[in-house]
């Protein structure tokens, strides 16, 4: 059975023998979702349902990492190739440069293909056609053709802050997983998009913004999170996922501070340590060369694009009229090296 997702003009084939294969994936992609095209995909993935396939033996380990759903995976490469491997629950192998992956889940763990690994095989799908996936909320600016992308460490408010925002005549694209594409760089620059995974809203942010409280349900997760659908969220705010816009500026998340908010230039290599801390993977034998392209993405993107850090004060309704006088003002701004 095949299945065909649009990730900004370019097209994701997904085969399973067996659609409930895919169903783990559809909280990234659903809305994504296409009639079957006329032409070639760009990327295919195929999943399965089997035996974990190891990597091959000449393939070299790069690394372990736990994964936050409390797997252990192990990283290796051969060539273009990359393979993870999840002993006995799940294995990814994947080539962006020849736009194929591979995912095969051992029965009772399907659940797992749409978690860490299932981001890893979008991710490859993305970077095959000249996009990358980084974490980071986007949003478009008021009555303007035009996105920010916030950055900012896990728990630090970045959906707090996106969400406040989303309800002052910002477009919510995404909380969590913005995607940096230069696919019309020749003619617009790099072009900002979001996945439409519906966000974690924190038990405290109900509490912040009522608005979004009264959306809520009575049951929470062991973190004090429970997930709101994109079409819940959609009788408060626009809700724009899919949709790419002109990257217009930049904006890492500080600390809070009391009184009003503060937004100012910042200097650029700072956002770059962030971004390495928070996006990027070393193994033991240094940067891989897909993360380096992530990285170089990234670069031409903060190139021509002013950078701000925000640190967001007392009142968060007041917040939307803060940023977007910021960011209206951007083309002016004093640009930090």
């Amino acid at each position: 059975m095949a299945n065909w997702f649009n990730l900004n003009g370019a097209l994701l084939r997904i085969d399973a023998e067996d659609p409930a294969l895919v169903k783990p994936l559809l909280v990234y992609l659903d809305e994504l979702s296409i009639p079957p095209p006329e032409r070639m995909p760009d990327f295919r993935l195929v999943l399965e349902r089997g035996l974990p396939q190891p990597a091959p033996p000449e393939a070299k380990f790069l690394y372990s990492r736990r994964w936050p759903e409390g797997l252990d995976c192990q990283y290796s490469a051969l060539g273009t190739w990359r393979y993870l491997l999840v002993p006995q629950t799940l294995s990814l192998e994947y080539s962006a440069q020849e736009g194929v992956a591979r995912m095969c889940a051992a029965p009772g763990h399907e659940r797992f293909i749409g978690a860490t690994a299932g981001i890893y095989a979008i991710y490859a799908a993305l970077f095959s056609t000249r996009q990358t996936l980084i974490h980071a909320a986007a949003l478009r600016l008021p009555e303007e053709d035009a996105a920010f992308v916030l950055f900012a460490p896990s728990g630090a408010g970045k959906t707090t802050t996106s969400l406040a925002l989303a309800l002052q005549g910002f477009a919510l694209l995404t909380d969590d997983a913005t995607v940096l594409s230069e696919r019309n760089a020749a003619t617009v620059g790099t072009e900002v998009w979001g996945l439409p995974r519906p966000p974690k809203v924190h038990r405290r942010t109900g509490e912040l913004l009522p608005s979004i409280g009264q959306l809520l349900g009575p049951d929470w997760n062991a973190d004090g999170e429970q997930g709101v659908s994109l079409n819940t969220l959609r009788s408060q705010m626009q809700v724009l996922p899919g949709r790419a816009y002109p990257l217009k500026g930049l904006v890492l998340l500080g600390d809070r501070t009391q009184g009003a908010h503060r937004i100012r230039p910042m200097r650029k290599s700072d956002l770059f340590i962030h971004f390495v801390k928070d996006n990027l993977s070393c193994s033991q034998n240094g940067l891989m060369e897909d993360d380096l392209a992530r990285y170089n993405a990234f670069v031409r993107a903060v190139a021509s694009t002013p950078a701000y850090e925000l640190n967001v004060g007392s009142d968060l309704s007041s917040l939307g009229t803060v940023i977007a006088a910021a960011l209206g003002r951007a083309d002016q701004a004093i640009l930090s090296a």
